[in-house]
């Protein structure tokens, strides 16, 4: 087993970016396609995605060169079988995953580090597909992978700390900033963003006007607006999560309940995302010019006569985030608001000077956060009804920043 050695399976989106991270930094990395069909295509958008990274300055042409020497494109899996890391990076599937994760474990080294970039399947249901459960580790990268920082690194009920020791440590070497989070459906990230990304979505199936959803998003701080992030992230790969959480039998409230049927429509029309044309948004032809909302959008779900206000539109999606973030904290997913909010700052769009998902509400105080949900949730439904938990803990520590040393 060769010490700097990284195996990547799937050359899609984020396999390319972990392997263009990891060469970045002294990494060989041997990435693992279908075919030889997929492994040429794979290697011709490495070097596109390098190449225009040298036309805008951020990269040298000396180091293109050394970057795209350092990952090699195989088609077998025997070709895993020296690596010291390997991370399986296929599309979000058990069946496929667990299939692969168990190949795997027959090819490589007894002590090669074995991981997952899911962003939402469980790592204890994945690891039982193994012989050695203690092995596994979901390392969750985010999109881009060259920009994001964040690794949200997932402890299965049977990882040994070793395993997770290992996993912190490699990270390290790629300049990745870690947060342990405890395993479960959709981990944090994934479950506080999905709520967010459902509830603008939600907003549009009820007549809300897309454009005043985004307007709102930016106003809160976000660079960008939920549908233009879904429309990049893939209409697609999230109604399929949406399938795959009923398929595992998750409680109704991790299968995306008030996103799937908007989704469901818009893909039913070909609206996938960006990559294939456009979602929400209309995708220029070749990146030209502005992108704009799709002009069918309307016809689909007619925006109401009488729109709310940007600052309710507004509280909606600062609440509901925010709510999400608390109950993961109840929960025991993350260890503490810190956390969350590094997590919200470095992989959910937050101002990375900013306060985070729960410290931006510090000047408002967990008793008033707790009565503004509890209003929402007499207007729009049950999702945004305060927990006895967040209830009793309101009404002790009024303010929001007490959070940080409330433990269950």
């Amino acid at each position: 087993m060769q010490s700097n050695t990284l195996g990547i399976v799937g050359p899609g989106l984020m396999g390319l970016g972990i392997a263009q991270v990891a060469a970045a930094h002294g990494w060989q990395v041997w990435l693992l396609a279908r075919d030889a069909q997929s492994a040429a295509a794979a290697q011709l958008r490495l070097q596109a995605q390098l190449q225009r990274h040298v036309e805008r300055g951020r990269l040298t042409t000396p180091a293109l060169a050394a970057q795209l020497s350092a990952v090699h494109f195989h088609t077998e899996m025997q070709a895993l079988a020296d690596c010291c890391i390997v991370i399986e990076s296929v599309p979000e599937d058990r069946a496929l995953k667990t299939r692969l994760l168990r190949q795997l474990e027959a090819v490589i080294a007894p002590d090669a580090l074995l991981a997952s970039n899911t962003s939402g399947i469980p790592i204890s249901g994945l690891a039982q597909a193994l012989g050695q459960q203690e092995r596994l580790i979901g390392l969750h990268f985010f999109s881009p992978v060259e920009r994001m920082r964040l690794v949200e690194v997932v402890r299965g009920a049977q990882t040994s700390a070793r395993t997770l020791e290992r996993a912190l440590a490699w990270l390290l070497t790629i300049d990745r900033h870690s947060v342990v989070v405890r395993d479960g459906p959709g981990f944090f990230t994934t479950r506080v963003f999905a709520a967010y990304l459902d509830e603008a979505v939600a907003m549009v199936g009820e007549g809300v006007a897309p454009l005043l959803i985004e307007e709102a998003a930016r106003a809160n701080g976000r660079a960008v607006g939920p549908l233009a992030v879904l429309d990049e992230v893939s209409l697609e790969l999230n109604l399929q999560q949406a399938r795959q959480a009923r398929s595992d039998g998750l409680p109704l409230r991790f299968c995306r309940p008030l996103a799937e049927p908007v989704l469901l429509r818009l893909v039913s029309q070909g609206r996938t995302g960006r990559r294939q044309g456009g979602g929400f948004y209309d995708s220029p032809a070749q990146g030209q010019g502005e992108r704009k909302l799709w002009s069918g959008l309307s016809a689909i779900f007619p925006p109401k006569a009488s729109q709310p206000k940007l600052g309710e539109v507004r509280q909606r999606l600062r609440c509901i985030e925010a709510l999400e973030a608390l109950h993961c904290l109840e929960e025991g997913v993350i260890a503490n608001a810190d956390d969350a909010n590094t997590a919200s700052r470095l992989g959910l769009g937050y101002a990375e000077a900013g306060a985070g998902v729960l410290g931006q509400l510090d000047g408002l105080g967990l008793a008033a956060f707790v009565a503004d949900c509890a209003a929402l949730a007499r207007l729009h439904g049950p999702r945004f009804a305060p927990s006895p938990w967040l209830q009793t803990h309101a009404t002790h520590h009024p303010k929001l920043s007490d959070i940080h040393r409330i433990s269950k």
